[in-house]
């Protein structure tokens, strides 16, 4: 298998961004929220789409497309 160059460079940043954490994922996950909420950037939230009845969970985006 080759490998690609891209996904390479991506582990190898992901890698050392979690070694700057201690590879505490949770830890970069709490900075990175408390980082986004300093930024005075507005974050949106949308309302979770509910099935209609009969309707298979992957439909909702196959129905957006039409």
């Amino acid at each position: 298998m080759s490998s690609d160059p891209v996904v390479s460079e991506v582990r190898a940043q992901r890698a050392s961004i979690l070694e700057s954490y201690d590879w505490d994922f949770e830890r970069m996950s709490r900075d990175a929220m408390h980082r986004q909420w300093e930024s005075g950037h507005k974050v949106v939230s949308r309302p979770k789409r509910e099935l209609e009845a009969g309707m298979a969970p992957n439909a909702l985006a196959l129905r957006d497309r039409a």
